[in-house]
């Protein structure tokens, strides 16, 4: 009998569960290992020396359980930290989510809007993401002749990470951000630059009336599907459901609403 392929996805905390559901939808009868370095979140306040130390030691951990491949679920580790996974890694295949967010920016930039060069792409992530300018770069660099916007969103993690997905102070955080943006551009192409945003995409989709939200987390697993490698060697056509295996650095730093989500699946 073969062995049940298993994929590992990390991320500094509860963000990449939004990843790991959408995976798991994609790809059912896969084992998944999920490791949320919790006692460390968030990673986007941090500098890049120690969000390389972190993303390391996590990797190794995930190597230790055998996996056959990782998705860093994590869009500042994946800006910063994703050669020196990748090193700890090898030979396991390592993904990462700039890309795939980037690609789905350009998709939704080129379909919904015909005055294209006036029309923005704005990168809401953490302020080491925005820092590294690696979604900037990635936008500009595949085309010049586009309005790129980069938003940190630094209070954002924290209050997730605290449970408050549909509480007042979060809303109105995230209104202060976009607002200056609204004020010179009435759409455009909202990219959630972190895979704990998608947990608040109402959110942003109430805050940013008349644009177009991309999720992070959808546009990883879209890119994953037509990646080769998984379509070759991560089927789904035994039908039986795979397991996750849970691992958080400090358990008791997962909000209740995500240790409910854990429950179920």
């Amino acid at each position: 009998m073969a062995k049940t392929k298993k994929i590992g996805v990390f991320d500094s905390g509860i963000g990449g569960i939004t990843v790991l559901s959408e995976l798991r939808r994609s790809l059912s009868s896969v084992d998944y290992v999920y490791l949320g370095d919790t006692a460390h979140v968030p990673y986007g306040t941090k500098s890049a020396a120690q969000i390389e130390k972190l993303s390391s030691e996590c990797a190794r951990t995930l190597k230790s359980k055998n996996i056959d491949a990782l998705i860093v679920a994590c869009n500042t580790a994946s800006s910063l930290a994703l050669e020196v996974i990748r090193k700890v890694m090898d030979p396991i295949p390592v993904f990462g989510v700039v890309e795939p967010g980037v690609a789905a920016a350009l998709a939704a930039w080129g379909e919904s809007h015909s005055e294209k060069s006036q029309t923005p792409i704005l990168v809401l992530a953490t302020r080491a993401t925005v820092q590294s300018h690696a979604y900037g770069n990635a936008l500009r660099g595949a085309l010049n002749t586009l309005t790129v916007i980069e938003q940190p969103c630094p209070l954002l993690v924290p209050m997730i990470e605290e449970g408050w997905i549909d509480h007042p102070v979060l809303h109105q955080t995230l209104v202060e951000y976009v607002r200056p943006h609204l004020k010179n551009h009435a759409s455009g192409v909202a990219l959630l630059g972190c895979t704990h945003y998608p947990w608040i995409h109402r959110a942003f989709e109430k805050a940013l009336p008349g644009w177009k939200v991309v999720n992070s987390a959808r546009a990883v697993v879209q890119s994953l599907e037509s990646s080769q490698l998984l379509r070759e060697n991560f089927s789904s056509e035994s039908g039986l459901a795979g397991r996750v295996e849970w691992i958080f650095t400090d358990p008791d730093a997962v909000p209740a609403f995500a240790k409910k989500l854990l429950q179920e699946g």
